[in-house]
């Protein structure tokens, strides 16, 4: 809720606001101010329910004053964003499988991957889904059936020191055919990339690709893949670093291969230093801190299930064709959990 909106909290039954000999603002008074200041309640609305309780207007106002402006305030508002952040986590996630095992196995159908994956918040590797329909997912083989077709992609990123969240600052329209010569001119770069931004899926003119496409029966909502997907096309060294999202993704390698570290939600230290979706520790540090986590390479033909909320951090390899694809048959959209925007 937007700050200015905010009302104060009902004012204390029995306020004895303040007392002429020693001029304090009764305590309970006092907690009154601080706990609607933690809820962004104006100054200046609560100045005037001291007021309106029988404190003078100077006295309220520098109670006010002083309380926003005391330390023990200020460590009350870190608890308060620590446990925001603790219970959108909660939210989410009601079921923590511990130790971190990820799985590889065949495809299960879909009610177990609803009851066993989705709500268990648990990340699995299916070997095979995409293996059904890679064969014509090549780049040179994307080229030579789609080399005419316009597409967005991000460019010049190595000069951004954070590509990613300024991805539009980095957008170019060109020629497939353009694109996947660049790419594959360019050697080990994270210069450019065809990103889930782009939203390339979507255009018309790939719209045969889905024709290519094999899935599960009863997982996805068909209509909606075009819409609800993302086509991932970039030389190796392409870095999306460590960040969640907000809904569950089936992540399909088709060509090359993605090396992926993925560390849950409930990873306390991670909560401390999100930013918005992204985080700003790497992979590196997770090894470095202990900090539980699972480092995998994700082989061409495989599938990653991961769940809204886990961190992940996706590095190519190779020369990498990926599609992820969000769009399930059941309601998908987490788009509350954002514990790394509470301030």
């Amino acid at each position: 809720m937007h700050r200015s909106l905010l009302r104060a909290r009902k004012r204390p039954r029995a306020p004895q606001a303040s007392t002429p000999a020693a001029a304090v603002v009764a305590d309970a008074w006092q907690r009154w101010v601080a706990e609607n200041l933690l809820r962004g309640v104006d100054p200046d609305e609560l100045v005037q329910g001291l007021v309106g309780g029988g404190v003078p207007s100077g006295l309220a106002r520098g109670t006010v004053a002083a309380i926003a402006a005391s330390p023990g305030l200020a460590v009350a508002r870190a608890c308060e964003h620590k446990a925001l952040r603790l219970s959108q986590v909660t939210r989410l996630h009601a079921a923590v499988s511990e130790p971190l095992v990820l799985e590889r196995r065949p495809a299960p159908a879909a009610p177990e991957l609803f009851s066993r994956y989705w709500a268990g918040s648990t990340p699995a590797i299916f070997t095979d889904i995409v293996s059904r329909w890679r064969e014509r997912w090549t780049p040179e083989g994307l080229r030579d059936r789609f080399g005419d077709v316009r597409v967005e992609a991000c460019v010049e990123r190595l000069a951004d020191a954070r590509p990613d969240a300024n991805w539009r600052e980095h957008r170019v329209e060109l020629d497939l055919r353009e694109y996947v010569d660049r790419m594959l001119a360019a050697g080990p770069t994270n210069d450019l990339y065809l990103i889930a931004n782009n939203r390339n899926t979507a255009r018309g003119e790939l719209r045969a690709l889905w024709d290519d496409v094999v899935l599960p029966p009863g997982w996805f909502d068909e209509p909606r893949l075009p819409y609800g997907s993302a086509l991932w096309l970039g030389p190796a060294g392409t870095i999306t670093p460590l960040h969640h999202d907000t809904s569950n993704i089936l992540f399909c390698q088709i060509h090359g291969r993605k090396r992926i570290v993925l560390a849950p939600p409930w990873t306390e230290p991670l909560l401390d230093t999100a930013d918005g979706v992204y985080n700003r520790r790497g992979p590196e540090a997770l090894a470095s801190e202990e900090i539980p986590a699972i480092d995998l390479v994700l082989e061409p033909g495989e599938a990653l299930f991961i769940p809204a909320g886990w961190w992940h951090d996706v590095r190519s390899l190779d020369v990498s064709v990926s599609l992820a694809i969000n769009a399930f048959v059941r309601p998908n959209v987490y788009g509350w959990y954002t514990p790394g925007s509470v301030p």
